[in-house]
């Protein structure tokens, strides 16, 4: 037989052998809406935004809307949390102050950070996160790529001074975490820079290890009986393109191959993201693991179910706020959808712990833009499209955690 139909004979039967059928995910049970008397706090998760504008994607005055009447009706202060699951700025971060690009980056940023600036989230002092991405760093290492996420680090520094929203680069630039942050009585957050991992940290094996691991066991150690969040940029789980989760035919399985061998180094199969899992795991088998895992980079919204004794027992994916991309099977999976949204955590007094998806029709990613309609906000059709937008965003899926 020709070398190239043994070649293909090989790959078709590796493909064969790597089906599995997923695992059935346990069953859902849809809950309420919530009752503000009964909650303790909530938090926002929303990731990969570096594409959106207040004029041109109603996913941002639609979110604005709920972080500000959630700060009203919550009696506490500080009870309003908005994690920012990094891809701030796309594609290659923020840029220098002066350079063509600042325009269109500094809007794109600005208009994140204008969620928080709102009167009622000002005056309860709702708190917002940023947490880097591997766009954020500009997709470079060492150096290079900390001096992109330090630009943004100042630029949040002096927006949060000029809007009065209060917003921070968690973990400070630069550094891999994680960034410790109590929310109520009920749960533990760890912020995790994994792009630093990705693409600065794996220059000293030991450093990263130290800096990150054995930070991220000491926090779930003295958390108490707080549940453990943690989140970063890549999830850990995954039933999108980044998880391994696409047609093999794709690019005549050439996609396949080095996703699974690890040379994808965004996929959560690269051999770095995968030795930070392994790490990982070591940790949740001596203690136990959390009970969410959060991140961005699949550009739709996931619930993911762990189905090992060392997965998180809740994956999830919310980095929809600029883009869609497909979803696909995975083992636990719960929920998935391809349209523009974010996630939303409601943590009751009691310390239960409801998650509410919220999400618009896929054709309301974005409102139409062009050189006859740049402005949204001034033409009869960008207006149509931001209000209908906004409208159509509700619950479409809601469970409860804990």
């Amino acid at each position: 037989m020709p070398n190239g139909r043994c070649l293909l004979l090989w790959l078709f039967i590796l493909f064969v052998g790597c089906i599995r059928e997923p695992a059935p995910a346990p069953a859902v049970e849809a809950v309420g809406p919530p009752d503000p008397a009964d909650v303790e706090s909530v938090i926002f998760l929303v990731g990969d935004g570096g594409d959106a504008t207040a004029a041109t994607h109603p996913i941002l005055p639609r979110l604005h809307q709920d972080i500000e009447w959630w700060a009203g009706a919550l009696e506490r202060d500080s009870s309003v949390y908005v994690l920012f699951l990094g891809d701030i700025v796309y594609p290659e971060g923020l840029h220098d102050q002066g350079t063509g690009e600042w325009p269109r980056d500094s809007t794109v940023a600005m208009d994140q950070v204008l969620l928080l600036a709102g009167p009622q989230a000002r005056l309860r002092g709702a708190r917002g996160y940023f947490l880097a991405g591997n766009h954020d760093w500009g997709m470079d290492t060492n150096l290079v790529g900390a001096r992109t996420v330090a630009l943004l680090s100042n630029f949040l520094v002096m927006a949060g001074r000029h809007t009065g929203a209060n917003v921070a680069l968690e973990p400070p630039a630069g550094t891999g975490g994680p960034t410790v942050v109590d929310v109520g009585s009920h749960i533990r957050m760890l912020l995790l820079d994994t792009a630093w991992w990705l693409l600065y940290g794996n220059e000293d094996d030991a450093f990263r290890n130290r800096a990150v691991l054995e930070g991220i066991e000491e926090a779930m150690q003295t958390a108490g009986e707080r549940e453990i969040l943690i989140a970063a940029h890549h999830p850990f789980k995954s039933a999108g393109p980044h998880g391994g989760h696409f047609p093999f035919w794709e690019t005549f399985g050439l996609r396949y191959i080095l996703a699974r061998s690890g040379a994808i180094l965004q996929d959560l199969t690269s051999l770095p993201y995968r030795e930070l899992e392994r790490g990982l795991r070591q940790i949740f088998a001596r203690l136990e693991p959390p009970l969410i895992f959060a991140g961005g980079h699949e550009h739709s919204l996931q619930v993911i179910h762990g189905t090992e004794a060392t997965d998180p027992v809740f994956n999830l994916v919310s980095g929809a706020a600029s883009k869609n991309s497909e979803v696909g099977e995975a083992p636990g999976k719960q929920f998935g959808v391809s349209a523009p949204g974010y996630q939303k955590l409601v943590i009751f007094e009691d310390g239960s712990i409801h998650l509410y998806v919220e999400a618009a029709l896929p054709e309301y990613l974005s409102c139409p833009s062009s050189s006859a309609v740049s402005n949204p906000e001034s033409s009869p059709e960008g207006q149509a499209c931001m209000a209908e937008g906004l409208a159509a965003f509700q619950t479409v899926h809601s469970q409860r955690l804990r």
